[in-house]
């Protein structure tokens, strides 16, 4: 009946649906359309050695390398590694043309003045410039055979086992500029030329040329690659696009669809989709024998494209002329909006009606109304009275209810569009929920309050027990219960005709309702605006926060899929949780629930998502779940979530011994000393690289591991002589971890620390202890003679042992410093002193910075030798006589300075601040940087009579209080 209205009141123009993308299609094939592939960017200020990015190529290991016309970069999805000339000599900062990774999985890199192979983290040069002749390389190809041939702007070359071949001219190429090389399936090499046409060599070496004299239409080609399936393609600029199969050739113009016929590169995707780029246009690909098209206006950084890659994880990445690095990631959903059909962006509420029509509302472009994969619009042209849609509702007889923010409730029927507003009767014009009851009432919620259908219009429910907050969430319960949310005083039930409400003082975690929803066992399920969840059961609520593992507290909808899961919205994304695990956690049964949240990272074009209204989201026949956001519909199969379905593989990609990188093996060792180790790592995964946590134990020195989170290097300062292994994992979702192949390391001895001057010294050991029990035999035989001077002796030595007893009772056991009780003493005498004297007394106070958290992270034995280490630079720093370092309690020190002003108490401080940093022992948590530092307070004066030793304690405490409030690490 409503379609009927539609096609008699909207009129044709009005009626008629985008000819693309098909809505069907669209939600049958999530990359069905170039608007659905997300686009990235990377610029030089995140690392890109230049903006013109002029080759691109994954490596076996997953990793992007990237060649610009400043140079090499590496890309593992969150950093870039480039290569200087201490690295890469010959090639540091040279622009780069092409890449190849060969069988053995080296990698070919084609530059400004030759060409380099990288293998085992060295870079070698593998053509003589006699062979070159000091021109471009663009571009490589490996036969089966081994033989690897190279397209320069001198020619071709045939590489193998070192020795080289050179065709030019005379060899029957019809230039030696070429641009781009290719094998098809029957090995015959294909060279793109700058000038000669497109040219075909055999295994015989037999060059054919195709140029505008027998049919191809441009000698300028820019790219040639082997179709899978049969022939070739060849981008030309300014011919269009070619392809060769045997004897025919097929040219694509403009007039094919093509958007220019100046092409630059190209690439197939798994799915057998051609990717072009073209020089003016942005990004076209070529499926199913049609061309579509993405340019700077979709998200490109540029027009112009260089070059073309495609990865594992069905990315395609970009290279432009000047607008840098482009990717256009896959997405797991559909996102459908204005660039898909919709009339507008802004979606709030969408229902699907039992006939299978899907209707979308939008606050700003009316009402849209998808069937069979085409869209209608219905807005003020067909009768609506505004566009801001907010709400909608089916009812039994098939008719629309259509809520609107600015001009009340909308009923849509075969007779067409019925408005009600304050007029008849409804408490307010903005409309957030509809319901009809089993009873045939039909139930109105607006921001003003609650409102019933009677006869011709509307009446409020200003029944006792109603809350009169406005009304935007509502359900009808199995057993009858009708079920009322509202924006900030809690839930209202409406049973056998009494209203009763429930709020936090009953048990909801928030009094501001957003969702409802009634699960299979009858629990009622309450989403609240930022406070979590609770569950109603039986009576009895139950409280889930996001400090009980929720991803988030918002849920602006509830809606349950095929495998038990709930799937929340919010103004961050969307997340999902196991009912069985809420369940679960109600009844006590676990004490924290697992969800997962789908955010930025995913791909999404926004993270605002439609709340505050019904429906906020909807589950269609085949399970789909749509989401309305601001930024259009995103719908989720929950079959395929986003994210990746495996934990991403870990790999070691750097080692740095003392600053000096290695080639990463499968040990490495370090000499003898306190050498800095630096070990680089990173995951196999391009698309979810920022979802990537890290964590790593060197066994031997650590027990546990350390959790590195997204940081992508562990740095060891200085590694006691010894074997460890060091071990890495990975993880996307923190529940599933991939591990690497420990790395083995070794720390060589010190000489005197190596098992045979051990040895040595044992030897040398046990000799004198012998020669010592000699002499004791012989001391015994005269002991009887000398007893007088014995007891003389062993008096003596009581006497000693008491003094050393008074030492120690001043002396810190842990540090070796003087303690508390001593400095107080020293103080007191020092004070009198300078008094005396008119002198002047100066005081350090320094605390470690962080050091709690050092604790905490690294344990109690590791802050022991901290304190330890750093006791040493206070040692260090006392050499003048009554100078007197001591440990003042916990991490603090102190050091008492008799005779010194201000300045030259700040000059030992700051010795003090210095020493302690270049110990450079690691602190993974240190709110400064990456090792342990300190902060240091200074305090001097002139004691006067009257004056007390604890005022410059406190003005040392308080210059100390300063240095940590002004960033600590520092002196003041």
């Amino acid at each position: 009946m409503l379609l009927a209205w539609c096609l008699l009141f909207v009129g044709g123009r009005l009626c008629a649906a985008p000819a693309e993308p098909d809505v069907a299609r669209l939600l049958a094939s999530p990359t069905g359309a170039l608007t659905q592939y997300k686009v990235d960017g990377w610029q030089t200020e995140q690392g890109l050695p230049l903006n013109t990015v002029q080759a691109l190529l994954q490596s076996a290991d997953g990793a992007l390398w990237v060649g610009t016309a400043g140079g090499l970069a590496r890309f593992d999805g969150v950093r870039f590694t480039t290569f200087d000339e201490s690295v890469a000599p010959g090639m540091g900062s040279q622009p780069v043309f092409g890449f190849m990774e060969d069988a053995q999985h080296r990698l070919w890199i084609g530059h400004s003045q030759g060409a380099a192979v990288y293998e085992n983290g060295r870079f070698r040069e593998v053509l003589p410039p006699e062979v070159s002749g000091g021109r471009r390389v663009w571009a490589f190809a490996q036969a089966p055979d081994g033989v690897v041939w190279i397209a320069t702007e001198n020619g071709l070359v045939r590489w193998q086992d070192g020795r080289t071949r050179l065709y030019q001219r005379a060899q029957g190429l019809p230039t030696e500029r070429l641009r781009a090389l290719t094998l098809d399936r029957r090995g015959v090499l294909w060279i793109a030329t700058s000038g000669g046409g497109l040219v075909e060599m055999t295994k015989e070496g037999v060059f054919t040329v195709h140029d505008p004299s027998n049919g191809f239409p441009h000698l300028q080609v820019r790219h040639v690659l082997a179709d899978p399936r049969q022939g070739v393609w060849a981008a030309t600029a300014g011919g269009g696009l070619v392809h060769l199969d045997g004897g025919a050739t097929r040219i694509y113009t403009r007039a094919d669809g093509l958007p220019t016929d100046h092409l630059t590169t190209l690439a197939f995707d798994a799915q057998g989709s051609l990717w072009i780029g073209s020089w003016g246009e942005g990004v076209v690909r070529f499926s199913e024998g049609r061309f579509s098209t993405l340019g700077a206006a979709g998200g490109l950084a540029g027009n112009q494209i260089w070059s073309l890659a495609t990865d594992r994880e069905g990315s395609v990445w970009v290279g432009t002329w000047v607008g840098g690095l482009n990717r256009l990631r896959n997405r797991a959903y559909v996102v459908f909006g204005v660039p898909e059909g919709l009339s507008h962006d802004n979606v709030r509420a969408v229902l699907h009606g039992r006939t299978g029509v899907h209707w979308v509302a939008t606050a700003g472009g009316g009402l849209n109304r998808i069937e069979g994969g085409r869209i209608r619009v219905i807005g003020r042209a067909q009768g609506l009275p505004t566009e801001e849609i907010s709400a909608l509702h089916e009812d039994t007889d098939g008719s629309l209810w259509v809520g609107t923010y600015t001009a009340g409730v909308v009923h849509l029927t075969d007779q067409g569009p019925r408005i009600y507003g304050p007029e008849q009767g409804l408490p307010g014009v903005e409309v957030r929920a509809i319901l009809r009851d089993r009873q045939g009432r039909l139930w109105v919620g607006t921001r003003a309050g609650l409102a019933r259908l009677d006869g011709p219009g509307f009446v409020p429910v200003l029944d006792p027990g109603l809350p009169r907050e406005g009304v935007v969430a509502m359900l009808e319960a199995r057993d009858g219960t009708l079920w009322f949310g509202t924006a900030g005083q809690g839930l209202a039930s409406l049973r056998e005709g009494r209203f009763r409400t429930l709020t936090k003082a009953d048990g909801l975690v928030s009094n501001w309702i957003l969702s409802l929803y009634e699960d299979g066992a009858g629990s009622l399920w309450i989403g609240s605006n930022g406070e979590g969840l609770n569950r109603l059961r039986q009576g009895r609520l139950t409280g889930i926060r996001p400090a009980d593992g929720l991803w988030d507290g918002l849920a602006q909808t509830i809606l349950e899929d095929s495998q038990g899961q709930l799937w929340m919205s919010c103004n961050r994304g969307f997340y999902r949780v196991a009912r069985a695990d809420l369940d679960a956690f109600a009844e006590g049964r676990l004490r924290r629930v697992a969800s997962v949240g789908f955010g930025p990272g995913d791909a999404l074009r926004g993270t605002t998502f439609a709340g505050g209204l019904q429906p906020a989201g909807a589950r269609d026949a085949q399970g789909r779940l749509w989401l309305p956001s601001a930024n259009g519909l995103v719908i989720v199969d929950p079959r395929h979530p986003p994210g990746p379905a495996r934990p991403p593989g870990v790999r070691l990609d750097g080692v740095l011994v003392d600053g000096q990188p290695q080639a990463p093996g499968a040990e490495v060792e370090l000499p003898p000393g306190a050498v800095p180790l630096l070990l680089r790592y990173s995951a196999d995964t391009l698309l979810h690289a920022d979802r990537v946590r890290f964590r790593y134990r060197m066994e031997g020195l650590t027990r546990d591991w350390v959790e590195a989170g997204a940081a992508r290097e562990a740095a060891f300062a200085a590694l006691p002589h010894g074997r460890y292994r060091f071990r890495l994992a990975a993880s996307a979702d923190g529940q599933r971890w991939t591990e690497a192949e420990p790395l083995a390391v070794t720390v060589r001895p010190r000489p005197y620390e190596t098992p045979w001057f051990i040895a040595l010294a044992l030897l040398a050991l046990a000799g004198a202890v012998l020669g010592l029990v000699r002499l004791r035999t012989r001391s015994l035989q005269a002991r009887q003679r000398e007893m007088e001077h014995l007891v003389a002796l062993r008096t003596e030595e009581l006497r000693q042992a008491n003094e050393h007893l008074s030492r120690l009772s001043f002396v810190d056991p842990l540090t070796g410093l003087a303690n508390r009780r001593r400095f107080n003493e020293a103080l007191d005498d020092e004070w009198r002193r300078a008094r005396r004297t008119g002198s002047p007394l100066a005081l350090i106070m320094a605390d470690i910075d962080g050091f709690k958290a050092y604790n905490d992270l690294l344990g109690h034995l590791q802050g022991d030798h901290c304190l330890g280490a750093v006791a040493g630079v206070f040692a260090q720093a006392v050499g003048r006589a009554g100078d007197l370092a001591a440990r003042y309690g916990g991490e603090e020190f102190v050091v008492l300075l008799p005779g010194a002003d201000p300045a030259a108490a700040a000059a030992v401080a700051q010795e003090i601040r210095v020493r302690c940093e270049r110990l450079a022992i690691p602190h993974p948590a240190s709110p400064t940087g990456p090792v342990v530092t300190l902060s240091l307070g200074v305090a001097a004066c002139v004691p006067t009579e009257g004056g007390k030793p604890e005022s410059l304690i406190s003005e040392a405490d308080a210059a100390l209080y300063r240095a940590k409030q002004e960033g600590r690490n520092r002196v003041c």
